[in-house]
């Protein structure tokens, strides 16, 4: 069966409505001219009203043009979608600031691909899984008290001046999305495979030596690497998916979710 290539894929009509959108950040380096600089590239992975993860766009950051964010959502926008309940994002001000033009009531949520590689740098752990696990663990306790307890094992495991460091700056406020039930906080949490996505896009890229001239090429080489095995999934259990389901319409009585 034949797969589309990138240009046809960002023409695609979109559902209505993503439960979530995870923005997944990557630093590649590209070749302007004689010139080789790095640069971030996005990759939008939405989970739609069934728990499927689906292919958004891939985008490369333009950190000095203020309008680039707003334009993508407003293209976002004219295939079709209306809703994205969350946006798991780094702090790129440019995203978070126009993604709310765009969709005033989104929820912007801490994303795994960018905290877990910063601890992962500074830690003997021989496996991402291990930091992404115990990472995640955090978001995903079933009460206020069992959080503070996990995070004081994590505060142990992870005591050096650095990790105090980067658990002040990104793990700081976990306790707030503890206002979200314990279902609603698993479905934004519970897909590390964007952790695998991510490290696929890393370890082919990234690497001093390799480059890129346009970002097709990132996808083009995800195609040969069987990404299709990676959308048009889920991960959730049809009853886990149910609980899911029920907590959102709850919160979103408004919208059209079954």
């Amino acid at each position: 069966m034949k797969q589309f290539t990138l240009k046809e894929l960002v023409k695609r009509k979109l559902d209505e409505t993503y439960i979530i959108i995870y923005a997944i950040k990557n630093e590649v380096n590209i070749k302007k001219a004689e010139i080789i600089e790095k640069t971030d590239v996005y990759t939008f992975v939405g989970v739609d009203i069934k728990g499927n993860r689906q292919f958004i766009n891939m985008y490369q950051d333009r950190p000095l043009n203020k309008h680039f964010w707003l334009d993508c959502f407003e293209n976002l926008k004219s295939r079709g979608l209306k809703n994205i309940l969350f946006l798991s994002v780094d702090d790129n001000k440019n995203i978070k600031r126009t993604a709310k033009i765009a969709f005033p009531d989104i929820v912007f949520v801490d994303s795994l691909t960018d905290i877990a590689p910063k601890f992962y740098k500074y830690t003997s752990e021989r496996s991402s899984k291990n930091v992404v696990g115990k990472i995640k663990a955090l978001y995903i306790q079933k009460t206020i008290a069992e959080y503070k307890n996990t995070l004081k094992t994590f505060k142990e495991t992870y005591n050096n001046v650095i990790h105090q460091k980067l658990i002040e700056k990104y793990l700081n406020n976990i306790e707030s999305i503890y206002k979200y039930s314990y279902n609603i906080r698993l479905l934004i949490f519970k897909h590390s495979a964007n952790m695998a996505f991510y490290d696929r896009i890393r370890i082919s890229f990234n690497q001093n030596n390799q480059y890129i001239l346009e970002i097709d090429e990132i996808y083009d080489k995800l195609k040969e690497k069987n990404i299709n095995k990676y959308f048009g999934f889920t991960s959730f259990q049809k009853k886990e998916w149910t609980l899911i389901l029920n907590d959102i319409i709850q919160i979103y009585p408004q919208l059209e979710l079954i």
